[in-house]
């Protein structure tokens, strides 16, 4: 068994028990380490997934059942009394970060319980993690000049690219936030990002101009898991696109990328 310490880290991926809510109908810690550990991903963080909103329950339990090997990102409430308490009891069960979401009738500037979830995850040092589209940009950037201290994990590149074509707007927008020195960027979902399909070579733009602006300390690798690892995408494919096919990329990128900077936000103690 590979060296967990010095292994990749999957930053991200969703994992439920059988049901006929999703597709596909199961993803469990065992189907994961089935594609990811041929590849040498030995860590990994879970999302909760949306099915199950505010109840967090399997996916912590996932946790507890395989010390060491995941990390979580849940969901909370923002406007349910007791936000402050769940944060704590939520890090102290092995979650490191919030997922949140837009919402346009509720801008996050005017919506007091997503400005508290930002303070209490600074406080717990735990980390906010935007799944959004370009347009929610200015969001993130009004809330990072009220919580300069609060760590954000930007899902998925932003989604820029998501309708088919990297848009230099939405790109420049993305990179605008690098001026936060605690965003971060998730390298991630290749599969429904410009031609979503393998090897992803049309991906490699962007992906410099990122790796660019932001330096390979505020970005880690994920693939977006089981969606990544369904045909005809393959899990194996993710992850060499970063282990080969961006020439850009040096040894010791790759390793921040791949491991190092997913280690420091969400295996930390």
């Amino acid at each position: 068994m590979a060296d967990i310490r010095s292994a990749c880290i999957d930053a991200h991926i969703h994992v439920w028990p059988e049901t006929a809510q999703a597709n596909p109908s199961r993803y469990t810690a065992e189907d994961h380490f089935a594609v990811s550990r041929p590849v040498g991903v030995e860590r990994t963080v879970l999302i909760q997934p949306g099915m199950f909103r505010f109840d967090n329950t399997y996916m912590m339990d996932t946790v507890a059942r395989h010390k060491g090997r995941f990390s979580a990102v849940a969901v909370v409430d923002v406007d349910a009394p007791g936000l402050q308490g769940e944060v704590v009891r939520l890090r102290a069960t092995g979650a490191r970060g919030f997922r949140i979401t837009a919402r346009p009738e509720r801008p996050w500037a005017d919506w007091p319980g997503m400005q508290a979830l930002w303070r209490a995850a600074r406080e717990a040092r735990m980390a906010v993690c935007p799944l959004i589209n370009p347009e929610a940009f200015p969001w993130v950037a009004a809330l990072c000049e009220r919580n300069p201290g609060t760590l954000v994990v930007i899902d998925h590149l932003g989604r820029v690219g998501a309708q088919g074509t990297v848009e230099d707007a939405q790109l420049r927008s993305l990179c605008g936030l690098a001026k936060f020195p605690r965003v971060l960027v998730k390298v991630s979902a290749f599969y429904a990002l410009g031609r979503k399909a393998p090897p992803y070579q049309d991906l490699a733009p962007m992906i410099r101009q990122v790796f660019e602006t932001f330096g390979p300390r505020r970005l880690m690798w994920a693939s977006d898991a089981p969606y990544q690892a369904q045909p005809p995408q393959s899990y194996r494919d993710s992850v060499e696109l970063i282990r080969g096919g961006l020439p850009f990329l040096g040894a010791g990128d790759k390793e921040w990328l791949l491991r190092r900077t997913a280690e420091g936000v969400f295996f930390g103690k």
